[in-house]
């Protein structure tokens, strides 16, 4: 086995003897330690650190003088820059295989911050005491169930899988090539699985490769991949995350959802998918008494949008879609837009659907296309009418797959 460098994250100046911990580990098993000091308090630098906080100032355009003279808060944006430059450009070069960070709020923030500048693939992994994460990005979080305050027997077992973690991980970077096939982004949610696995099924089928997106704040992470040009075109099939959005649901995507595609010109076709649904997690807010409502999980419960959200979430859907510089088009699927929208079930409310629909109109250009189909949107003809317009979109051929 060929000996792999990995990166350690650690504020020296609080954390040095659980880094070292994790560094001999990582020793143990035959790999190498590239320590880099995040430390923010005074003192000397770590003597141990192969990256220092020294380099860590040059590398963000400024001195250790003058970096820390700075409030906290810049202090950090600083060092997370310059340590961020510095592993970026060790990867590049092909001298790093994976990197590892410690700590708690701070060595967290800061780790997490270095490694979003890595590229996706790029083995990462956090043990921090606080276990929430960026999901738009490829950071692995281990929880380290006590705090990073000494080496004990809580902590120790944890620093031990962490290295076992990031060394099996290096050991695979020497992954397969990824698929030559161009690539078309999809959304999805629970309640449009069915739709999106047949408009899958006929795209892959046509000779693309599809990347789906869970829509419960993954179209965010969608809309970053677009930006640094992974896919050739995006067929939104479930936009339900501007519904969060706009009424305080609890998977929203941000204000720029919708934006990505149109502004990088790529060819795209919109779905009201479970635009009908707004997510909640317990406690429900008072707002929300009494309407009409369904649990998808013991911890989510979803509420029913009235006409009068339907149509504002349709103007807004439609104000993102007039500064689309590329080909677009939206196909609707006239008998519903989840699985809880269509007759006998809990959401099915074509008024409020009708809604949408009148609201987008209003707002939308002219010149972009809005197709009414007599499905429903989990319907593999819907798929498939979907996937046709794709195709066409892109400048290929129809799909020649029989429906099942």
């Amino acid at each position: 086995m060929t000996p792999r460098a990995i990166v350690l994250l650690a504020t020296l100046d609080s954390k040095a003897d659980e880094a070292a911990y994790l560094a001999e580990s990582i020793r143990s098993r035959g790999h190498e330690v590239v320590l880099a000091d995040l430390s923010l308090g005074p003192g000397e630098q770590a003597q141990a650190a192969a990256i220092s906080r020294i380099e860590i100032a040059a590398a963000a355009g400024t001195n250790w003088t003058a970096l820390s003279s700075l409030p906290r808060a810049e202090m950090m944006e600083v060092v997370a820059r310059g340590a961020a430059a510095i592993v970026s450009q060790l990867a590049r070069d092909g001298r790093i295989h994976a990197i590892v960070g410690i700590g708690g709020g701070t060595g967290t923030w800061l780790s997490t911050a270095i490694m979003s500048a890595l590229p996706h693939g790029f083995p990462k992994l956090v043990v921090s005491t606080s276990t929430g994460r960026d999901a738009s990005r490829d950071i692995t979080v281990m929880t380290s169930v006590v705090d990073i305050a000494g080496v004990n027997r809580v902590l120790a077992p944890v620093l031990t899988n962490a290295a076992a973690a990031i060394c099996g991980m290096a050991e695979g970077v020497d992954a397969p090539e990824r698929s030559a096939k161009p690539a078309i982004a999809v959304t999805m949610f629970g309640v449009t699985t069915k739709g999106a696995g047949h408009l899958r099924r006929f795209l892959e089928e046509s000779g693309y490769e599809v990347v789906t997106f869970h829509a419960n704040g993954g179209g965010r992470t969608m809309e970053r991949f677009v930006r640094e040009g992974a896919f050739a075109a995006v067929v939104d099939w479930t936009t339900s995350e501007i519904t969060d959005e706009l009424f305080g649901g609890a998977s929203g995507a941000g204000p720029d959802r919708l934006e990505a595609a149109g502004q990088a010109g790529l060819p795209q076709i919109i779905v009201p998918g479970a635009v009908d649904v707004i997510n909640l997690r317990p406690p429900i807010p008072d707002r929300f008494e009494g309407r009409t409502h369904h649990w998808h999980l013991p911890t989510t419960l979803l509420i029913r949008t009235s006409a009068e959200e339907s149509e504002r979430v349709g103007e807004w859907t439609a104000m993102k879609l007039n500064a689309a510089r590329g080909p677009l088009q939206v196909v609707v699927p006239g008998l519903g837009f989840s699985a809880l929208d269509r007759p006998g079930g809990p959401f099915y409310d074509p008024a409020a659907d009708e809604a949408w629909l009148r609201g987008l109109r209003s707002v939308l250009h002219d010149t972009i296309p809005v197709d009414v189909l007599p499905h429903h949107i989990n319907d593999e003809q819907f798929a498939r009418a979907v996937a046709d317009r794709m195709l066409k979109l892109i400048g290929g051929t129809a799909c020649t797959t029989t429906t099942r």
